[in-house]
């Protein structure tokens, strides 16, 4: 019988303090021995997710929130934002002298409209997943974040499947407001991942099991924030992590303990899915 558990990475698979843990290491190993498949399923874009899954050996992912999936290292879908849409927001964007960052398959953009203090900050969230963004990539990210803004021959003929936006929560309703069409979706203070209306995690998940002919009661998650609400409530069973935000435990059919403290190796021996 088929299983598959799915895993966010900031605060689920990577500590606050930058790295793996062994017990997390051991524990996905064990899943592959036997058969049981797992998932990174996260909001982050594909250029910094490389060095989770390439040291987990992960070969099966969602990225920015169910807008790219990959399965077994094939694509299996893909959901770019409309270029008009794109063009919307970093027009609102400049406006409002907010930050955002374009986020494609393979590449990022940046707005130029971003102040010290901003390039600052959205660094800070860039860099907050440290030893897994090589520092290499964090320069060259860093470059494009300070470079002149992407004109649209840049990105044209890209796939941009998911914007970061760098405005606090209460800035946020003004841009849902404006743009229904698009989903935003919180996973730290600084920023929020904007992708299209009716995509999450979830629908990722859905996607996969589909494919994989998996019953949804055979399906697990693990996850710690805002972003891993609609993937842990869909699957057969949801899990918080110890250091996951109230609203994610209330929701949760289960808490295990901190990342930090073998939250991942404890959690799937609690379900029994590995020894």
């Amino acid at each position: 019988m088929k299983k598959v558990v799915f895993f966010d990475i900031d605060g689920t698979l990577v500590s606050r303090q930058n790295y793996i843990p062994e017990s997390t290491k051991r524990a996905i190993k064990e899943l592959k021995k036997r058969d049981i498949l797992p998932v990174i399923a996260t909001g982050r874009a594909t250029v910094l997710l490389e060095e989770v899954k390439d040291e987990l050996e992960i070969d099966s992912y969602i990225a920015m929130n169910g807008q790219y999936i990959v399965l077994e290292g094939q694509p299996i879908y893909t959901n770019p934002i409309s270029e008009d849409l794109l063009v919307r927001l970093m027009e609102q964007a400049s406006e409002d002298r907010k930050g955002i960052v374009l986020c494609g398959t393979e590449d990022i953009f940046s707005n130029s409209i971003i102040s010290l203090v901003q390039r600052s900050s959205i660094l800070k969230v860039l860099k907050s997943i440290g030893k897994i963004i090589p520092n290499k990539i964090q320069m060259s990210l860093f470059s494009r974040l300070i470079r002149k803004p992407p004109k649209s021959e840049d990105y044209k003929g890209k796939d941009i499947c998911q914007v970061i936006l760098e405005i606090r929560e209460q800035d946020e309703a003004a841009y849902r407001e404006n743009f229904k069409e698009l989903h935003f979706t919180r996973s730290n203070d600084y920023t929020v991942d904007v992708i299209s209306s009716g995509v999450s995690k979830a629908t990722g998940i859905e996607r996969i099991i589909k494919m994989l002919d998996v019953d949804l009661e055979n399906t697990y998650a693990f996850g710690d924030s805002l972003n891993d609400l609609e993937m842990i409530q869909y699957v057969g069973t949801g899990v918080s992590m110890g250091n996951g935000w109230d609203e994610l435990k209330k929701v949760a059919d289960m808490i295990t303990a901190d990342v930090s403290e073998d939250g991942i190796e404890k959690g799937l021996k609690k379900l029994n899915l590995i020894p």
